[in-house]
């Protein structure tokens, strides 16, 4: 078993001793129905995968570090696509050169791992952490659909982290018989996959960048009959770069200002939890975009992204919410899939780029809307 601290861009450093990593490199211990699996899984990825070349390190192109939206809706996707905003479940990105941050691993996942192949910027890419935040499926449900799982020997090195809960969850989610275990369909395709566990208030040390992370306010169910889910809200920074936060799912408090102010400190951009419309709405461990415009005018220096719009509000209402809540803000921004924010150091800033062409049936939306 690897140890956090052996692997190359990692590090992990706590007053606890270092957690361990859960290699799924396959060893003697294989059951016979896994090794059956792989060998049909051999004969699928030798006839029928595509094989894309491996990858040499370099910097992103123009070295802009940039953080993206690939899926903002909350707790359900829109299967068909049916949402200018967000259809699919929630995923983000942060990309540095030679290093892809993924904040939560729903179906927005499958377009990410797609776009990595149609855009250059993401030709340099060799290491990918994905950051799990918490158990729930619609936060990890993408990974069997990520491209690099299904294209043979593309070089990739993956890393799944998060808390023990999320990753036991993950791991019995595709295990035998409910689907195939991730680490067979690694076996063909990425260089390296690694399951990384830890505990509120490790500090991981992942490439250039120092990994923080708080406890959030999140549950099933109602305040009064609640069942607790671990979820872990996540801070990235690196020397002379941008602060990164992301803070979903979470129902903001009295009981949680102290310790969002204390992730948040410096942030340059922060996606929030925006399932409602108002903070009297606030429930089942979910958070509100007035909170989080709240959030922006109390924090100028930073650009706050209102993501995981709940399934059950129109783009209309969720528009119709910013409008009024964004009044004379202009650091408050929605997340809508496919829009990008590049980090701009001459000014300290990141500039909200405009969302890439979407899918065609989201066109024929936008149509008929106009229409």
């Amino acid at each position: 078993m690897n140890q956090a601290r052996g692997n190359p861009g990692l590090s992990l450093s706590s007053a606890r001793a270092p957690r361990p990593i859960v290699s799924p490199t396959p060893s003697g211990r294989v059951s016979e129905t896994a090794m059956v699996l792989a060998r049909v899984l051999a004969t699928i990825f030798g006839t029928e995968a595509t094989t894309i070349s491996k990858r040499e390190g370099g910097s992103a192109l123009g070295g802009a570090v940039r953080f993206d939206v690939w899926g903002c809706r909350g707790s359900k996707s829109f299967i068909p696509p049916r949402s200018r905003i967000g259809n699919y479940t929630s995923c983000y990105s942060l990309h540095d050169g030679t290093d892809l941050f993924v904040f939560d691993a729903g179906l927005g996942l499958a377009s990410l791992s797609y776009e990595i192949h149609r855009q250059k910027r993401f030709s340099v890419v060799k290491r990918i952490f994905v950051l799990i935040t918490h158990a729930h499926l619609d936060h990890w449900e993408g990974l069997k659909d990520a491209d690099w799982f299904w294209e043979r020997d593309n070089g990739l090195e993956v890393r799944v982290i998060g808390l023990d809960e999320a990753i036991n969850a993950i791991q019995r989610g595709y295990e035998h018989p409910s689907f195939v275990d991730l680490d067979l369909l690694a076996r063909f395709t990425v260089a390296q996959l690694d399951f990384i566990s830890f505990s509120f208030g490790d500090v991981l040390e992942l490439g250039g960048w120092k990994l923080e992370n708080i406890a959030l306010n999140h549950y099933s169910g109602t305040p009064e009959d609640k069942s607790v889910v671990q979820t872990s809200g996540y801070r990235l920074s690196r020397e002379g770069g941008p602060v990164v936060c992301y803070l979903s799912d979470h129902e903001p408090g009295p009981g949680t200002v102290s310790s969002e102010q204390q992730l948040t400190r410096n942030a340059k951009i922060v996606l929030y939890d925006s399932h409602f419309p108002t903070i009297a709405e606030q429930r089942f461990g979910h958070g509100s975009q007035e909170h989080s415009a709240n959030v922006a005018r109390n924090s100028p220096g930073a650009l706050v992204v209102a993501g995981h719009h709940g399934p059950m509000y129109s783009d209309a209402d969720v528009e119709k919410t910013f409008r009024r809540l964004s009044k004379g803000l202009n650091n408050f921004a929605l997340a809508v899939e496919g829009r990008g924010f590049v980090w701009d150091a001459s000014v300290g800033k990141f500039l909200v780029e405009e969302a890439r062409e979407p899918h065609p049936e989201i066109m024929k939306i936008g149509v008929a809307a106009k229409g």
